[in-house]
């Protein structure tokens, strides 16, 4: 009896080659199930959650600080205690007219009266509000939710001392941010998930996006795990009986409440479309794309992972990382062409970032810097000046009688002035000065490396050039003419000034006020000299 050796054909193993690949779909569904169970699937949903809830805190509260900073800026501005109450208060109204966040701003005075308040409310006693007691011990505060003695609507007060040229306390500026804003802001920062986020008081009360209606109620689990500032895992049911994921986060210094759900049918969605999917259809896949697929994925893996590296620095606010060109071999062209877009966007987006920088430097209207342009770039100038000795000027130049031109010629007429004007400067001035918008026909000029001989000779250029203007406004030809407070603190006098460079902007601009009051007092469409004093002073 003979034996003859086992054969194996070759459609044999073609066949077990065949079956192996068959199942191996079927068994890696089963893996990922066990791999990527319910609970993995909920702790991601809640890990996502809580990184969209940080992003959307570090928002918020940067946007908190810059209305902060808006207020801080005003309360410093000399002429919250230099204007009378009808032009502060005209003032306070242009501001709260252009902005889109602020209902009202309003001057309180050291005793707690409204003294300037666009909503017509002077006399209202604010001497018991915890912001006001602040402001007395010098400081800035942003309040919690809170109803407006002034309007009567749900708000947030921001608010900042004002001190005289003594440092004497004097009262403080606040401005009232309606809830909408933050409705506003909220629809800003929602994440494009199916959860919902809310921001609330500590006591759970709704304060944005508003329409959502509600809060969350006292036995809401969530609502208690925030006050405990305990842990979160897992599913849970909320006040209404739905089972969902949940994730929250203080913010505004504990005052306000992040929260985000997000239902549980809606994450193990996700698995049951892949557990779900045709296991034919994906044997198929994996039998003509798997190894195709493999060798594309080692081309992609080192391309995406710089781009993704590139790209979390973006998120943290690196954009000055530069996003190189992929210079592998091998590397598929549609990656290329992502490369190249993901580049581009970068570049768009650093360009649109510095036009945004730009835009809040620069007046609207007339294409002249602003305020913030001044005490800004300007203190740089102003210190660079100081540190090499040279001498450095101010003009403040006030368009005569253009109230006026707004009365007669209605207000288009009176912006086509202001423009005409900063025209007129811009070709006027050398490229080192600086020329801003101080406020309504006001104009500030700061000219670094220049005395009183040559600030003098150009503030009559000016004023001469001004006489010669003429602005078509529809029939008519309109005519004006400026007044111009100079002031100049010499190269003998630079170093030896004492305090910061701020200081002696303010002093600068407390000078040129008061030489532009005269040369208004002595009968306009002239220039008046003041020489900086030796101890710079806030005005």
């Amino acid at each position: 009896m003979s034996i003859r050796p086992r054969s194996f054909s070759l459609a044999g193993r073609l066949r077990s080659i065949l079956w192996a690949m068959l199942l191996l779909p079927i068994v890696a569904g089963v893996g990922f199930f066990v791999v990527h169970s319910v609970e993995s699937l909920e702790d991601k949903a809640e890990a996502d959650l809580t990184a969209a809830l940080r992003l959307q805190q570090q928002f918020i509260e940067y946007w908190v600080a810059e209305r902060a900073g808006d207020i801080r800026f005003l309360a410093a501005d000399p002429r919250v205690l230099a204007l009378p109450r009808p032009a502060l208060r005209e003032m306070f109204q242009r501001i709260v007219a252009g902005s889109m966040i602020f209902n009202d701003i309003v001057y309180v005075d050291e005793k707690g009266r409204t003294r300037a308040d666009p909503e017509g409310n002077p006399g209202k006693d604010l001497s018991d509000r915890d912001y006001f007691r602040a402001a007395v011990q010098g400081r800035s505060v942003v309040s919690d939710v809170l109803q407006s003695r002034l309007t009567g609507d749900e708000v947030f007060i921001v608010s900042s001392p004002v001190y005289d040229a003594a440092d004497r306390f004097r009262g403080l500026v606040m401005g009232e941010v309606s809830l909408s804003a933050l409705s506003t802001l909220m629809r800003t920062v929602q994440d494009e998930t199916e959860s919902r986020t809310l921001l609330l008081r500590s006591n759970g009360d709704l304060i944005a996006p508003a329409e959502l209606g509600q809060g969350l109620a006292d036995n809401d689990e969530l609502f208690q795990s925030a006050l405990a500032n305990a842990p979160l895992k897992g599913v849970y049911r909320n006040a209404s009986g739905q089972r969902v994921v949940g994730a929250y986060r203080w913010v505004h210094g504990g005052r306000w409440l992040l929260v985000a759900e997000r239902h549980e049918v809606d994450i193990l969605a996700v698995a049951a479309w892949t557990l779900g999917m045709p296991m034919l259809g994906a044997t198929l896949a994996f039998l003509i794309f798997g190894p195709i697929v493999l060798r594309l994925a080692r081309s992609l893996d080192a391309p995406l992972k710089r781009l993704e590296e590139h790209a979390r620095q973006i998120e943290a606010g690196h954009f000055d990382v530069d996003c190189a060109p992929l210079s592998e071999r091998g590397v598929p062209e549609e990656v290329r062409r992502l490369n190249q877009a993901y580049c581009l966007m970068v570049q768009r987006v650093r360009s649109a970032l510095a036009a945004l920088r730009e835009a809040s430097y620069t007046d609207h209207l007339t294409g002249a810097g602003n305020r913030k342009l001044l005490f800004s770039q300007g203190l740089q100038l102003l210190d660079s000046a100081r540190r090499g000795g040279l001498p450095v000027s101010l003009l403040m130049l006030d368009l005569d009688f253009f109230k006026r031109v707004n009365d007669t010629h209605g207000h288009a007429a009176g912006d086509a002035v202001l423009a005409s004007f900063s025209a007129l400067l811009r070709e006027t001035l050398r490229k080192s000065d600086m020329f801003v918008r101080y406020g309504g026909e006001e104009f500030v000029v700061l000219a670094p490396n220049a005395g009183s001989s040559s600030v003098l000779e150009l503030a009559e250029r000016i004023r001469h050039a001004v006489e010669l203007l003429e602005v078509p406004a529809g029939e008519v030809v309109l005519r004006f003419t400026v007044s111009i407070g100079a002031t100049s603190l010499e190269a003998a006098h630079t170093q030896q000034g004492r305090g910061s460079a701020e200081g002696v902007l303010e002093g600068l601009l407390a000078r040129a006020d008061e030489a532009l009051y005269l040369a208004k007092g002595a009968g306009r469409n002239r220039v008046e000299y003041l020489p900086a004093t030796d101890q710079p002073a806030a005005a």
